[in-house]
């Protein structure tokens, strides 16, 4: 009898928004553990309001404490690891001197260069969107370069190029630098079409101090753990580190959706649904992305309906007064115990919540998920609309809860019809991120988009899709576009409730009609 052969093992570490996220285990299949740390911002002394960074250093201590964790809950020995890879958010970046040391570190949302931004958008010559299927202006790293430029010049005096924070990470994992592709184009630093660096751009942009590095593919082994760094992590030396692709786009890989007009939405932090294009696909009216897979020859058309879970959170807290760190564990020292958290109260009311009829209670939830206008975001006017007087009907926090998920679900059919409009029906649907850990939500947005929808129950999409990317690039099993086929097999399948498809519809229509009505507000 032929001896079993032994299942390899991988770490993929995610850079998110809120927090960092390392999951050890398998190529396909659930991980075998999943450890997490927050990130931690501050607004710079000499920034706007609208400025974040983060301390390189900081998050790096993170990112070392929390594979230790993951790995120390896996079980498994160091020697076991077969592979590392890095994943990150869209537009993080990292400014490098010229010994790669890191000079700032910005998360998406640092928003400092509104203006640098508008400048790059009324630049007559130059159009970044159109080159890297990507803006606004403000958006992109460039925006942010010309912001040192012009506001600190120390430090873009020492600048001598910029990069994803994933590959940053790898460059402090391996000592050796590239640009994932598909990660490069959604901060403006990739050409959509074919993954090249934008180089032209930096000259272009009169920023021509600026040396892109090369870019690679999604699972390009960048180089080996280091030495020193292995000896911090407890690990082996020589480990090969992949490169994977963005957050969302390896979520797209961990949903199995590889086929030309497949559809995956990641729904965490915020909900992006992306669709599966053989070649490049542009909304002229850039209210959507183009981006890249990490599947060779695949590109994506790519919605957004803004912060989803951001908003549940955020509304859960208020509703039971958590105090605002509520999404994050936090332990009781004075009890041994743990403090409610977020996660706690959405389990908790799952239950409650998937009871109440579609429109039963009357609420309208508009807290911001929607179709968003990727050229024209701003500020706009929502809310919650419920019948009054109060005592007539008072609505509670079950309800209030029930609405805010039928929001989200609406906001998510919005960005679908926009992708049909492109392209026809999808051929496949799939959804997974943090989202779907309420199984309510799970129903409702079956019943709202009225079909059958794959969903990734673990939530965890984006480390699933880096796990195989790992995996593929180390030469451990098939093509990531063969991975994908595998993920597409580990879905649940849930099924509209024939007798609320009707309901659905016109709570759809009517909640399409008032969003209107609100947006001809000024806030």
């Amino acid at each position: 009898m032929a001896p079993r052969k032994k299942t390899r093992h991988y770490l993929a570490i995610d850079f998110r928004s809120s927090h960092i996220k390392v999951a050890v285990g398998p190529a396909s299949g659930a991980p075998l553990a999943i450890a997490r740390s927050p990130v931690a911002y501050f607004k710079p002394e000499a920034g706007p309001d609208t400025a974040v960074e983060f301390d390189p250093g900081l998050a790096l201590r993170r990112i070392v404490s929390t594979i230790k964790s993951a790995l120390s809950e896996s079980g498994l020995a160091p020697v076991d690891i077969s592979g590392i890879g890095v994943t990150s958010q869209h537009q993080g970046i990292v400014l490098l001197d010229l010994e790669g040391r890191p000079l700032y570190g910005g998360p998406d949302r640092d928003m400092r260069a509104v203006f640098e931004g508008a400048e790059i958008d009324s630049n007559t010559m130059v159009d970044v969107w159109e080159l890297t299927g990507h803006g606004p202006g403000m958006l992109t790293a460039w925006a942010r370069l010309k912001w040192f430029a012009a506001n600190a010049p120390d430090i873009y005096g020492r600048t001598r190029t910029v990069c994803a924070i994933a590959d940053w990470i790898v460059l402090e994992l391996t000592g050796e630098l590239l640009m994932e592709q598909s990660l490069a184009v959604e901060s403006g630093l990739g050409l959509v079409a074919s993954g090249q660096p934008a180089r032209a751009l930096a000259p272009a942009l009169n920023l021509g101090d600026i040396t892109l590095p090369a870019t690679c593919p999604a699972g390009t082994v960048v180089g080996k753990l280091k030495r020193n760094t292995a000896k911090r992590l407890g690990l082996p030396t020589g480990i090969p580190v992949v490169a994977c692709g963005p957050d969302t786009q390896s979520g797209l890989l961990g949903l199995g959706a590889q086929l030309p007009n497949a559809v995956g939405i990641v729904s965490g932090w915020s909900t992006a649904c992306q669709r599966v294009t053989e070649r490049p696909v542009f909304d002229d009216t850039r209210a959507m992305w183009t981006g890249r897979h990490v599947i060779e020859n695949r590109w994506v058309l790519e919605g957004n309906a803004g912060e989803t879970g951001r908003t549940y959170q955020w509304l859960l807290s208020l509703l039971h007064g958590l105090p605002d760190n509520a999404a994050e564990n936090t332990p009781n020292k004075k009890h041994g115990t743990t403090k409610l958290t977020t996660a706690d109260v959405m389990d908790t009311i799952d239950d409650a919540i998937a009871k109440i009829e579609p429109g039963a209670t009357g609420i309208s939830s508009f807290l911001g998920p929607s179709f968003v206008h990727m050229a024209n975001v701003g500020m706009r006017t929502g809310g919650l609309l419920f019948p009054v007087p109060i005592s007539f009907e008072p609505p509670d926090r079950i309800g209030i809860a029930r609405a805010a998920l039928e929001n989200f679900a609406f906001g998510i059919r919005h960005n679908l019809e926009r992708l049909d409009s492109f392209r026809g029906p999808a051929l496949s649907i799939a959804i997974g991120g943090g989202m779907v850990k309420t199984k309510a939500f799970r129903s409702i947005l079956a019943g709202v988009l009225d079909c059958e929808i794959g969903v990734a129950e673990s939530g965890e999409t984006t480390s699933l899709g880096a796990l195989s990317q790992i995996a593929a690039g180390t030469g451990n099993g098939p093509s990531i576009a063969e991975y994908a086929a595998i993920r597409a097999t580990e879905l649940s399948k849930y099924e509209p409730d024939a007798a609320h498809a009707g309901v659905y519809e016109s709570m759809y229509d009517e909640w399409r009609h008032r969003e209107r009505l609100l947006a001809s507000f000024e806030v």
